[in-house]
């Protein structure tokens, strides 16, 4: 509503919509990277989704990688929208931002944990990444 208010498009929320959206298609390549074997539904990869951000008890994957969690990934296209001036970049780029922050807020991962190099840093661990 508020991107509707100040572009007067559709096509703008949508990508800001789509962009906030499609940042969990990650979650489904690390069901596949670690659970190749147990077969695919919506209802695993929930549930896999769900468990992945808890820390007690048995780790559903011992390691994360979530590439699209990244902030890496929103500053560069903060950096590209502001060069190149674009409100359609610059819609997805909130979109795909506001998932990032709902994400840290609402996960049990420290906040650093959704920097890639982070997660590299400390060989991509879920216990090293997640807080207790």
């Amino acid at each position: 509503a508020v991107l509707w208010f100040f572009t007067k498009s559709a096509y703008a929320g949508f990508l800001c919509f789509i962009s906030g959206t499609l940042i969990d298609a990650d979650h489904i390549l690390e069901y596949a990277i670690h659970h190749r074997s147990k077969g695919f539904s919506f209802e695993k990869i929930c549930r896999a989704c769900d468990e992945t951000s808890r820390q007690e008890g048995e780790l559903m994957f011992p390691k994360i990688y979530l590439f699209l969690h990244s902030w890496e990934v929103a500053i560069l296209g903060w950096i590209a929208s502001v060069y190149c001036n674009n409100a359609y970049l610059l819609a997805a780029v909130i979109g795909y931002t506001a998932h990032l922050m709902l994400d840290a807020l609402q996960n049990c991962a420290y906040p650093h944990s959704y920097f890639i190099i982070w997660r590299l840093i400390k060989n991509f661990n879920t216990r090293d990444l997640l807080s207790k």
